[in-house]
């Protein structure tokens, strides 16, 4: 066993200080060029991701507006004086109507029933590009119910006689009427109530008593 006095030898002196050398200048730009490439890496997904979401947040806007003109439209029974213009808190955004007829089965020209497609864009710039954002429905041009019938109408007022004419209406009534169990209809002729003097009390098939 060697004392702990004894001098190294110069082998081992060589290697003791080839374990201490560290990182060699090589070893330390590769290093950080690898370091450098992946935090552009994650700069570049994050700048992407805020852009994801400034350009929802634009389509979402675009939708809202457009659901507010369709509204505006649908008042003015979709006849509008203008099809273009702009927003009025919105500069940016800039809206487009069209109104043409639409090909149905439902259309009928005897009843005056037309189907209308409104197409409604909504156009805006955004870094340098035009982006839009379309929403289309059906409008019913014409009578949404059918037409009046005069048969109808007489019927529903009560019958074949003229409405507000009570001396026919009296007499069309007739009594009520009341099965049995045997299946046979009894007539029930109504009741007249008799009014008696003070005093007296009515009793029924004599009469006031």
């Amino acid at each position: 066993m060697r004392s702990l006095s004894m001098p190294l030898s110069a082998n081992q002196k060589s290697s003791n200080l080839k374990n201490e050398q560290g990182f060699s200048l090589l070893e330390v730009v590769v290093a950080l060029t690898i370091l450098a490439g992946g935090f552009l890496t994650v700069l570049n997904l994050f700048s992407g991701s805020i852009l994801s979401v400034d350009l929802s947040g634009q389509y979402l806007k675009a939708v809202t507006l457009a659901n507010s003109k369709i509204t505006e439209l649908e008042i003015l029974n979709f006849q509008p004086n203008e099809f273009s213009g702009k927003f009025k808190n919105e500069e940016n955004y800039r809206w487009e109507v069209d109104i043409a007829p639409h090909d149905s089965p439902l259309n009928n020209p005897d009843s005056n029933i037309q189907l209308q497609k409104i197409l409604l864009k909504i156009f805006w710039q955004d870094r340098g590009q035009t982006r839009n954002v379309k929403l289309a429905t059906l409008h019913l041009k014409g009578q949404a119910q059918p037409i009046p019938d005069s048969g109808l109408e007489k019927l529903l007022s009560g019958g074949t006689s003229s409405p507000g004419n009570p001396s026919e209406e009296s007499e069309t009534q007739e009594a009520p009427r009341k099965s049995n169990l045997s299946g046979a209809i009894t007539s029930i002729a109504p009741q007249v109530q008799s009014v008696c003097s003070s005093g007296q009390v009515y009793l029924f098939g004599s009469g006031c008593t």
